[in-house]
């Protein structure tokens, strides 16, 4: 039952880090438009980022959910720490954190480049001031 758990979060969280790829190489693309002023492909490739990112957060969901309804609440409690970043307590769970681990420097990769662009595009009007 522990395995059919962490396996059912195990392929949420590969998913994610597909995801996770899918935004990255859109942003690079973004970044690349920007850098040849190609505002039509810049505005365009946003448009398209919003897909993945829509099918992360659905993603991310499904997952939360799976550790919040499975009815043995240690092993809930378990994968909801795993989720949330702390290390496996057991040895089937060390994929699952790999994975999440690996998903979370994804993501702060994105995010920096995310802020670079974000700053050269809206300057003083940027979300991260």
């Amino acid at each position: 039952m522990e395995q059919d758990l962490l396996m059912k979060a195990l392929v949420q969280a590969k998913r994610m880090g597909n995801l996770l790829n899918e935004v990255q190489d859109l942003t690079q693309q973004i970044a690349e438009s920007v850098d040849r002023n190609d505002q039509v492909s810049m505005e365009m490739l946003v448009a398209m980022r919003r897909e993945p990112i829509n099918k992360l957060e659905e993603t991310e969901q499904a997952l939360r959910d799976l550790a919040e309804t499975y009815p043995d609440a240690e092993l809930a409690l378990e994968l909801i720490a795993l989720i949330n970043g702390e290390p496996a307590t057991k040895p089937a769970g060390r994929a699952l954190e790999e994975q999440i681990a690996s998903n979370r420097r994804r993501l702060t990769q994105i995010l920096q480049l995310d802020r670079v662009l974000n700053k050269r595009m809206a300057r003083e009007k940027s979300v991260y001031q």
